[in-house]
């Protein structure tokens, strides 16, 4: 079950981020001084494949594979974020409705909506292409 950290760094003065994880997700979540989320990134199978599908109000979304810098067993090297393809959205949302009962509810319609959007905006495109 998703569970809050209660001491996050913050990064920026004009949004207060909030950080919710378990064995399986990282969920990062960027809250305006309205109360509305100004961005949010979720970051999925953290022990196996680790991606992070993200949204920001400025710049939209994004769906990346987390490659952790590991060359070696005697170097740890920056994560990087790297293509992921296509986005599992059936199976990351039935982890997410089974692990984020004790999200807020707000919280957790917001992260559900953004990404059946994402999905349906990726099909679009692919139609173009």
């Amino acid at each position: 079950m998703l569970r809050e950290i209660a001491a996050v760094m913050q990064d920026r003065a004009d949004l207060r981020r909030r950080w919710f994880q378990d064995d399986y997700f990282d969920l990062f979540v960027w809250v305006a001084a309205d109360g509305g989320i100004a961005a949010f990134q979720l970051a999925y199978d953290r022990s196996g494949k680790e991606r992070v599908l993200g949204w920001d109000r400025d710049t939209g979304y994004l769906h990346r594979q987390v490659d952790g810098g590991e060359e070696s067993p005697f170097q740890k090297m920056t994560p990087l974020l790297t293509r992921a393809g296509r986005f599992p959205r059936l199976a990351v949302m039935a982890q997410f409705d089974a692990r984020s009962d004790g999200l807020q509810e707000d919280i957790r319609r917001f992260v559900r909506d953004k990404a059946a959007r994402y999905r349906a905006r990726a099909r679009r495109a692919s139609r173009r292409g």
